[in-house]
């Protein structure tokens, strides 16, 4: 793919910062889906709407991670948004913690 040609002109430590950068990225990616299963776990318990969400939930990180894996340009560019949301959500919740009433 272009991803890995584009790989090939880099230098070696070049190579290793940016797989390192989007390994991290897979990686939050993976924690983000953990974290919104415990969030609609906590505010459902263990119920048909938590199955059913649940379930599509995970089937639908999977196949993004996984085209991800093969360096699609569309599933990074999801990861890189998905991780982007979940950053502003907990920077949002530590200010509504702080904050709040």
């Amino acid at each position: 793919s272009n991803v890995e040609v584009f790989y090939m002109y880099l230098f070696e430590h070049e190579q290793k910062r940016k797989k390192l950068i989007r390994n991290s990225y897979l990686s939050i990616f993976i924690l983000s889906l953990l974290l919104g299963l415990y969030l609609f776990f906590t505010d459902y318990g263990l119920g048909m709407q938590f199955i059913m969400r649940g379930t599509i939930s995970v089937l639908f990180h999977i196949v993004v991670f996984y085209f991800a894996i093969k360096n699609k340009q569309w599933a990074l560019f999801f990861v890189k948004v998905n991780v982007l949301l979940l950053i502003i959500m907990l920077i949002v919740a530590i200010i509504a913690l702080t904050f709040g009433r």
